[in-house]
């Protein structure tokens, strides 16, 4: 005979499979992308010019690409609840500032 807290935890646990996951929230994935390209390319917020939220991949991590008003475009890959940036990728920056060290240099292509 099955003990009446049995039957609670086996309903529990067949209505919570039977439950859609929670759906990541695009918009909070672009807004965490926007700050933290921000702050790994050394810009201002208001300097990425573009985000788009690219879709789940088979893996099921997120990806959201962007580019910022310097040229250099970035990819943000959330984990599969969207909740955190789990890689980051970038393209080198362009051009060649004036105000860039010499230990610096290697991070701009375009200063050789």
């Amino acid at each position: 005979m099955i003990h009446r807290s049995k039957l609670t935890i086996i309903a529990l646990v067949a209505w919570s499979a039977a439950q859609p996951a929670l759906a990541a929230d695009e918009a909070q994935m672009m807004a965490t992308c926007n700050t933290y390209a921000a702050r790994h390319l050394g810009v201002s917020t208001s300097d990425i010019v573009a985000l788009k939220y690219q879709g789940q991949r088979v893996d099921g991590t997120h990806a959201v690409n962007g580019s910022a008003a310097n040229g250099q475009t970035f990819q943000c890959s959330f984990n599969r609840s969207g909740t955190h940036v789990v890689r980051w990728t970038h393209s080198a920056p362009e051009g060649c500032p004036a105000d860039v060290s010499e230990a610096n240099r290697y991070l701009y292509p375009d200063c050789e």
